[in-house]
């Protein structure tokens, strides 16, 4: 991997085949990590896809101009100070390289910049390598989540974001 031909950008409308591919690939990879199923994803129309960014955010990871990552962020329907951090991926081939790390920076940048002061997310309780990642960021488990269709537990997660953030975000708009 080289750092100079990373970028997150902003997904906008005429990014749904990105966003429908990355998913695809994110659900096909590692079913187990997502709340979602293959077939559902497979299912959304192009209309879905474009509800998908909005009102919230859809970061994309890309490489060389390719996506090769993602992660989403809305603010709380209830409670506008709270944000939360959705459908996070990233291809296996940049896994360990910090890649992630980018992304996660990127949304607490939009989280702050939309007013919130709290990041929230829930992770499958199996998905070590992902609650290792949230809780490098500063994320500390706050209870059990609810059980899955198929028996998964997942478990809440919450950050504040009074504490920097260590990148720019220069490159969203």
């Amino acid at each position: 991997m080289n750092p100079d031909r990373l970028r997150v950008r902003r997904a906008v409308p005429g990014d749904e085949p990105v966003l429908r591919r990355l998913r695809i690939e994110a659900l096909t990879e590692a079913p187990e990590a997502f709340s979602s199923t293959l077939a559902r994803e497979k299912a959304r129309t192009e209309a879905d896809w474009r509800r998908w960014l909005s009102p919230g955010i859809t970061l994309l990871l890309e490489e060389a101009g390719v996506a090769r990552g993602l992660v989403a962020g809305a603010l709380d329907r209830d409670d506008a100070h709270i944000a939360h951090l959705m459908a996070m991926w990233i291809d296996p081939a940049l896994r360990g390289s910090g890649t992630a790390d980018l992304l996660v920076q990127a949304h607490f940048d939009w989280a702050r910049s939309a007013g919130a002061r709290v990041v929230r997310l829930g992770v499958i309780d199996t998905n070590a390598r992902a609650r290792r990642l949230y809780e490098r960021h500063g994320f500390r488990v706050t209870g059990p989540g609810p059980f899955s269709a198929d028996g998964r537990r997942e478990i809440h997660m919450e950050r504040p974001l009074d504490e920097a953030t260590g990148l720019s975000g220069e490159e969203l708009p």
